[in-house]
């Protein structure tokens, strides 16, 4: 069978939309279906966008984020409906929202369901799948059959664990993968590194040491790879740990990207983040110290901020150093907490899902109104990525931070011109 996958693009808005790094998903479900004898091609909308006049295929495979969701449905639309099967974290949480445009829903992890769905044995509307306890028994992602991939990414992702132990109010990464924390071996991991190794990597486990035992011996293993560039997602509490955070560094971590999420105490506790300011502070100058590049991840919006906050994470994060940031306004992602509380009292104004990217304002601040939040954030990101901060670092022979810092200030200057109305805030 003719399979092809579709990873609907971001919105023209989206500050994120020229990243080139796929979802794994659709990578992963791809690989299984061609060891079966399948021809199978993915799409990536803002890698290579297909000619729908001409694309046919058996089943397309849309996998849709919520900010992707309409998109995904509109893509849905030009295809006869008994072809079309989604998936995704969004199809996760609202399965009955999208199979109004598919014959069928994959609801959560698909590896072990897919083979069923694609070749009929398993008709339900509703597909639930059950979650992979043995993450070595997956192929490694073939990227190769992304079209276009090789050409537009510099990035390579490599998954080593499923699932969060952590249960932050505004997540909603627990309610795909849930809370149990799954990991492959080190052998199967470094296997796949060694196909990798002229990448520069990107391990995109939601808590790359969430089990710290098992990262130190991953990480063991990694010395001997003698990898030079790769980076990670992890919590400030990391560098709790003098031997993980030194081994990190020794075997070529050079940015970590950190959910501080805010430098509000009363925020911090509303978010079940289980650190303290004071935390985040000594966490920062660990990293740097072991000469590791800081990806600072704020959340803003909170019942507990105001402008005042949106301007201590400025300049928190000018104080120590951060090297790239990104302040997202919180967003009521379907299925978590926040969204729960907040449409529970009535504070949510739109459902355009398109807007449920972490850049627009879509519900009503306590503190402040939601234009307000808008604009702070705006100023906020402006003042961050300005261009005397590019020059400044240029001067210091900072060469990569001046580079990412120009590159913030272009999308920044984009993302302003194409929301410049405003118009989908409320007063």
């Amino acid at each position: 069978m003719k399979i092809v996958f579709i990873e609907p693009r971001s919105s023209e808005a989206n500050v994120y939309s020229k990243l080139a790094m796929p979802l794994l998903g659709p990578v992963y479900l791809g690989t299984i279906l061609r060891d079966r004898g399948h021809e199978v091609t993915i799409y990536k909308e803002d890698i290579c966008m297909p000619d729908y006049s001409k694309l046919e295929a058996d089943v397309i495979g849309i996998s849709i984020l919520t900010s992707t969701a309409k998109r995904g449905y509109e893509i849905a639309k030009r295809f006869p409906r008994e072809k079309v099967v989604i998936g995704g974290i969004h199809a996760s949480l609202l399965p009955e929202e999208a199979s109004q445009y598919a014959r069928q829903v994959v609801i959560g992890e698909g590896e072990n369901i897919i083979v069923d769905v694609i070749e009929g044995r398993n008709k339900d509307r509703l597909v639930y799948g059950s979650a992979v306890e043995d993450l070595d028994s997956l192929p490694f992602p073939d990227f190769s059959l992304i079209k276009g991939y090789r050409r537009a990414s510099a990035v390579t992702l490599v998954s080593t664990s499923r699932g969060c132990p952590f249960d932050c109010s505004f997540c909603a990464v627990t309610k795909l993968f849930g809370r149990k924390y799954r990991f492959r071996s080190a052998e199967s991991v470094i296997r796949e590194l060694k196909l990798r190794r002229n990448n520069t990597l990107f391990f995109c486990d939601d808590n790359f040491a969430a089990h710290p035992k098992r990262t130190l011996a991953l990480l063991r293993f990694m010395l001997g790879e003698r990898l030079r560039n790769w980076a990670c997602q992890v919590r400030c509490d990391v560098t709790k740990n003098d031997k993980l955070l030194g081994l990190m560094a020794r075997a070529g971590c050079k940015v970590v990207c950190v959910g501080i999420e805010s430098v509000n105490e009363l925020s911090l506790k509303a978010y079940d983040k289980k650190q303290t300011v004071a935390d985040i502070s000594d966490s920062l100058a660990a990293f740097h110290k072991k000469k590791i590049k800081v990806h600072g991840m704020f959340v803003l919006g909170g019942d507990n901020d105001d402008t005042k906050t949106v301007w201590d994470t400025i300049r928190f994060a000018r104080k120590h150093r951060i090297d790239t940031m990104q302040m997202c306004a919180l967003t009521p992602f379907p299925g978590t907490k926040v969204f729960d509380e907040l449409e529970k009292e009535g504070r949510i104004f739109t459902k355009d899902w398109s807007l449920y990217d972490g850049q627009h304002v879509v519900f009503k601040p306590k503190l402040i109104s939601a234009k307000e939040l808008q604009h702070e954030l705006i100023k906020g990101y402006t003042k961050f990525y300005s261009l005397s901060r590019s020059i400044a670092l240029l001067l210091k022979l900072r060469l990569r931070n001046a580079v990412f810092n120009l590159i913030g200030y272009v999308v920044i200057k984009d993302w302003k011109k194409a929301n410049r109305d405003m118009s989908w805030l409320v007063e």
